[in-house]
């Protein structure tokens, strides 16, 4: 028979079981690392809830700003048009006076 031909014995298994627990929790350490703690997962979703707050109120400030400014042109085109028509009326009164 080959010497490669080699079966696992019991102290093999033995001597396995000693570092796999040490191995596995090492393992699970690192991957607890990679991961946020509920108490920063909770901060996180505070902050992502204050960010929504922040973003919904700057859109309403956005389109009460475009509202205003909507209102700003209209204002300056009914008085250029008042005073055409104040302008025209003067053209009238001299011409007649």
């Amino acid at each position: 028979m080959g010497e490669g031909n080699k079966k696992i014995s019991f102290a093999d298994l033995d001597g396995f079981l000693k570092f796999a627990p040490i191995i596995g929790i090492g393992i699970l350490a690192y991957l607890q690392t990679l991961f946020p703690s509920k108490i920063e997962f909770e901060k996180l979703e505070d902050h992502l809830i204050q960010m929504d707050k922040k973003i919904t109120e700057i859109t309403i400030l956005q389109k009460d700003t475009s509202d205003n400014s909507q209102a700003i042109r209209d204002l300056n085109t009914r008085l250029r048009q008042i005073e055409i028509d104040l302008a025209k009326h003067h053209a009238e009164d001299k011409k007649n006076g």
